[in-house]
């Protein structure tokens, strides 16, 4: 458990029937209220200020104060950022992935990690220009530039820029912290434009809560469950249908943490594609 705790995030569940036997309890989470530009002051303004410069961790410690004394923010956290750091080190890959990078901490603190495990490249996509600028000031200020790129837009997009860039390129290590409900489309795309092949690693983030089930029933199912459930997702959405690879198999775990409010919550990791 981590020492000092965010303030608590003040949420909403909302149950959302979808017509495919699931139902999705969706938090209203508090974010672009203006709290990450209040983020953003309060790092500039820091008695430390400059001893973060080309400094990771004390950037990380000047984020974790503000969540713990001024204001929730949706970080991955030390806590469950751990879990995926050891994977880089052990695994060391060249190109880390992430969809979602909200205001840049998983950037800062994966990239740092990737920097040091001898790593390449660690791209963080973002939809959200504000977030977006927030997260450049710090990584800029956390020295790591040279490893870490913010690009801004949607995933699918995004996604398919990173394939045109480079036919041959292979993300090693996907992180999924972004919409949950675009979790399975996301990992699908990724399939699709091999960008996720034989040997990458996925790490997806909050699968039980707030949930990703979808998800989960994509990466565990057999090539014709996979089917089947990508036919019953085109029915809303008719581009899956041509999305994914479905011959693709993965063996996943689940993997408990905490989040930086100290409240328990789990982690699917896919250790092997295959």
């Amino acid at each position: 458990m981590i020492s000092k705790l965010y303030k608590p995030e003040e949420e909403v569940c909302v149950s959302i029937p979808t017509g495919l036997n699931y139902t999705f309890l969706r938090k209203t989470t508090q974010y672009g209220d203006g709290r990450e530009q209040q983020l953003l002051d309060f790092v500039k303004s820091h008695p430390r200020f400059n001893l973060m410069e080309n400094n990771p961790s004390e950037v990380l410690s000047a984020i974790d104060e503000f969540g713990h004394q001024e204001n929730f923010l949706m970080n991955v956290g030390k806590n469950k950022g751990a879990i995926v750091t050891n994977i880089i080190a052990e695994r060391s890959p060249a190109l880390m992935v992430e969809l979602g990078g909200y205001i840049g901490y998983s950037a800062i603190l994966f990239g740092d990690a990737l920097k040091k495990a001898g790593g390449q490249k660690y791209i963080s996509l973002e939809i959200n220009e504000t977030f977006a600028s927030v997260a450049s000031f710090l990584i800029s200020i956390a020295g790591l530039n040279d490893i870490v790129e913010v690009r801004v837009g949607p995933c699918v997009a995004s996604l398919q820029r990173i394939r045109e860039e480079n036919l041959n390129l292979q993300i090693d290590l996907l992180f999924l912290d972004h919409q949950k409900s675009a979790y399975v489309a996301d990992l699908m795309l990724c399939e699709e434009l091999s960008l996720i092949r034989s040997g990458s690693i996925v790490v997806a983030d909050n699968v039980i809560s707030p949930g990703a089930p979808f998800y989960l029933d994509y990466i565990r199912g057999s090539q014709q469950e996979k089917e089947q459930l990508r036919g019953q997702l085109a029915k809303e959405d008719e581009r899956l249908l041509r999305l994914g690879n479905c011959s693709l198999k993965y063996t996943s775990r689940l993997h408990k943490g905490f989040e930086p409010t100290g409240e328990p919550l789990y982690f699917s990791i896919i250790p092997k594609t295959f």
